[in-house]
């Protein structure tokens, strides 16, 4: 009897977690990468290079600006889902941050602010489905945790 209380609990946390980690049909994905696109790449590069961040990194040290207006995605990516680690927490949290952006409710580093201020709320001229697909499309497209990160890119 314990033996099947014991493979029917293994099994239903099985269940539980491929259902969590379901990832969205690609044409979503495709519709998100086109958000990020027309909405954000002028300001965030999708990602960089460890060579390119140090490179970036002595800019900075030197007064000048980087080459971008705000972090690349992927530094994005990992940074939220080190506060919100599922896909719903990640979602909802970047919806609402792109409709109304604070730095209250921000993740960034601190030096990040200092940098490039708060973005300005681009979600505001956005359909929810828009949202929904972009914030999608940033959880899925990259998937290094905020540690792996900055093991990889530190600065």
């Amino acid at each position: 009897m314990k033996k099947i209380v014991i493979g029917m609990v293994a099994v239903s946390a099985l269940l539980t977690a491929c259902k969590q980690t379901q990832k969205p049909p690609e044409a979503e994905i495709k519709k998100g990468y086109l958000v990020y696109k027309n909405n954000c790449s002028a300001c965030h590069w999708e990602t960089v290079k460890p060579e390119q961040i140090r490179d970036i990194r002595k800019q900075v040290k030197a007064g000048k600006r980087p080459p971008f207006g705000a972090p690349p995605m992927s530094e994005v990516s990992a940074r939220v889902k080190k506060f919100y680690p599922t896909e719903e927490e990640f979602v909802n949290f970047v919806k609402d941050y792109i409709t109304n952006p604070s730095k209250e409710k921000g993740v960034c580093l601190p030096v990040a602010y200092k940098i490039f201020g708060v973005m300005p709320p681009v979600g505001k001229n956005m359909s929810e489905e828009a949202k929904e697909a972009v914030a999608k499309w940033l959880y899925y497209r990259f998937d290094m945790s905020w540690e792996e990160f900055m093991k990889k890119h530190p600065h």
